[in-house]
């Protein structure tokens, strides 16, 4: 038998005596164990966030990449809208870009495709859904109380959700009422985020929206 393994089981024996025999020993076993696995917990939870970090420079390093060299710029503007109304180097590219009527016609399909994909509440969505809630709108003097509101004035218009210039003064009032959140990520998502999300999404689209036109 290797001599290492004997020592090893000599030293696992006279453990197992100490931890049955000696309750003070076993006790401060116990707390060394919890101590160890929050430890450990505490360390796994630095790791992931240093990777989450780290993959989140890697992502806005490309993006600013692809920007400066005129890449995806549509998608890049759609798939964060806050970001877009917010890079003025994406705003001006684009305002460059809207030149060439191709751009400029994939632009207008994306952020009418955005723009509609959006569904909140009762009314804020491509048209108005009062069977899913209880309650339409769902918050009174809030957003979808907005989107109604705006429904109510594109009706009366004859007007398409997306056709946004004549109906979109109250809306965008009620909207700049609310700041751009920092958050980027949520561990769990709460209706008041939801709405924040939400309404923030709608008023980058018609900030971009007024900005390139």
């Amino acid at each position: 038998m290797n001599p290492l393994s004997l020592l090893e089981a000599i030293g696992q024996f006279f453990y197992w005596i100490i931890y049955l025999v000696n309750p003070n020993f076993r006790e401060d076993e116990k707390i060394k164990e919890i101590e160890r696995k929050e430890h450990q917990k505490l360390t796994l939870k630095i790791e992931k966030k240093k990777s989450q970090e780290k993959e989140i420079k890697e992502f806005e390093e490309n993006r600013k990449n692809k920007i400066n060299n005129n890449e995806d710029l549509i998608k890049i503007c759609f798939d964060d809208p806050i970001f877009c109304d917010e890079y003025q180097i994406l705003i001006e590219k684009i305002k460059t870009e809207i030149k060439n009527i191709k751009f400029k016609k994939e632009f207008e399909e994306e952020w009418n495709n955005t723009f509609s994909n959006i569904n909140y509440g009762c009314y804020c969505r491509n048209k108005p859904n009062l069977t899913i809630y209880n309650n339409c709108p769902i918050d009174e003097n809030s957003l979808d109380y907005a989107c109604k509101s705006r429904h109510d004035c594109i009706s009366s218009k004859n007007l398409t959700w997306n056709e946004s210039l004549e109906c979109n003064s109250d809306f965008s009032t009620f909207l700049d009422t609310i700041p751009y959140s920092n958050q980027k990520k949520f561990d769990s998502i709460t209706n008041e985020e939801i709405f924040l999300m939400i309404a923030n999404k709608y008023k980058a689209l018609l900030s971009i929206n007024n900005k390139i036109n």
